[in-house]
């Protein structure tokens, strides 16, 4: 937020006033900002499809990168621990393949 001062003609008073310095309207300012942040795969690349046209894509991912934001979407891109990653995996182990186990024949 950005501060300003207005002058009153006849008193010659000093009124501070604010403005916001304005942003084109980006995804992640009108969805759900948990959206970006999320733990589901799902969630990640719903996230990253939103940024696909967003007109300061290029920037948010420098600007992330250079601040090795720790995890989220930034950019289009998922980041883990400051590098991109091409996707998240779901926590856990993953599941069994019935098909693969020999003791389940």
């Amino acid at each position: 937020m950005y501060m300003s001062i207005a002058m009153n003609a006849p008193g010659m008073s000093f009124t501070p006033v604010t403005c916001e310095k304005r942003l084109p309207a980006v995804p992640c300012h009108i969805e759900d900002p948990d959206l970006w942040f999320a733990e589901s795969p799902v969630d990640l690349e719903r996230a990253k499809a939103l940024c696909a046209d967003c007109p300061i894509r290029t920037e948010c991912l420098a600007a992330a990168l250079e601040r090795q934001e720790p995890w989220g979407v930034w950019g289009g891109e998922i980041l883990d621990r400051g590098s991109i990653v091409a996707r998240k995996r779901p926590r856990g182990r993953p599941r069994k393949d019935a098909g693969s186990n020999p003791a389940a024949a």
